[in-house]
């Protein structure tokens, strides 16, 4: 039961993050944009779905204002890099920057906020069958009665439900991605990252498809941010800190130990990079690591990412060399 519950607890916090890798790696990797829009996105996502949820509204339209929420802070970096030819860096941080005051004036909207700003919202620990305050996961479970008027999941049924959504949304979303790649307009997107100029050569506007890719991109941030938080039932202005880390962490662990061949398996490694980057968080706070040490954790893990290509290239050697002498020896 305590390994169920490792795994469990494992995949509920890296699935939302493949999409948030999935998300960075659009940008950093197929258009070459350095963008840092992502914590914003993905606190502005949280923030509205939050509220959403908190005022009693249906929890898949609340997830779907969130992606849209995303779509927003992306369009608006893209604009101010494409249109007002503000530097990709920048562009990024004037929308990251501004997110946190975005996000306490829509939490602020929450129904009993008593001042337009608020700094966190909850709805609650605990969820009955007939609270307003529904999450997508709630809405399956297989409720039994324990007291009454009391309604509870049996565990760990609500963990597996919560899992098991979170997995096919994850895996429809990729689906998605891998299908629209593959169209003319996904090339040509493709196209602008890898060469620009030759993309406007070939008739495309690089203008228009660096925004829809920054703008679809945050999206998926958003949709990370919208699972995120009706998993979590809590959101404040400090909620995104530290996320840009994961995902970029997510996708140089998932190249580095399951490669990027072709554009399919690319898209597998940036999601199990996800996946392998929370297992070995959870396994270091299992034997007893630090909370305050997280952050120097997850430097050490990029630093070692970003080596394993040298590393395997330094074993390599070794195993041509030991085999040379064995060869001799003969």
């Amino acid at each position: 039961m305590e390994f169920l519950d490792l795994v469990l607890n494992i995949l509920s916090s890296g699935l939302p993050c493949c999409l948030l890798a999935l998300g960075i790696f659009l940008t950093y990797r197929l258009l070459d944009f350095a963008d840092l829009t992502a914590e914003g996105s993905f606190l502005v996502s949280s923030a509205l779905t939050g509220v959403m949820i908190y005022n009693g509204i249906n929890p898949w339209i609340a997830l779907i204002c969130g992606v849209f929420a995303g779509i927003l802070c992306g369009f608006i970096t893209g604009v101010l890099n494409r249109i007002l030819r503000i530097p990709k860096l920048l562009s990024g941080i004037i929308t990251m920057t501004a997110s946190a005051s975005i996000a306490m004036v829509i939490m602020g909207l929450a129904s009993d906020s008593i001042s337009p700003f608020r700094a966190e919202v909850s709805f609650g620990g605990f969820i009955t069958k007939g609270s307003p305050q529904q999450t997508i996961y709630s809405l399956l479970y297989p409720w039994n009665e324990v007291a009454p008027g009391v309604f509870m999941p049996p565990n760990p049924t609500g963990d597996l439900i919560k899992v098991g959504v979170m997995a096919a949304v994850v895996i429809i979303t990729m689906m998605a991605i891998y299908f629209f790649f593959g169209t003319q307009y996904g090339m040509a997107i493709r196209a602008t990252g890898m060469n620009e100029r030759m993309a406007k050569a070939q008739g495309i506007n690089p203008n228009i498809t660096s925004i829809v890719c920054v703008s679809l991109a945050n999206g998926l941030i958003g949709l990370a941010g919208a699972l995120y938080v009706q998993e979590a039932k809590t959101v404040s202005t400090i909620s995104a800190t530290g996320y840009l880390v994961v995902g970029l962490a997510s996708i140089i662990v998932g190249e580095a130990i399951f490669g990027k061949r072709t554009f399919k398996n690319w898209l597998i490694s940036v999601a199990l990079g996800s996946i392998v980057y929370f297992i070995i968080v959870n396994l270091a706070t299992r034997i007893g690591l630090p909370t305050e040490l997280k952050s120097l954790l997850y430097a050490i893990l990029i630093t070692i990412a970003l080596c394993l290509p040298l590393i395997k290239s330094g074993i390599k050697k070794l195993i041509n060399v030991f085999k040379r002498r064995k060869a001799e020896a003969k």
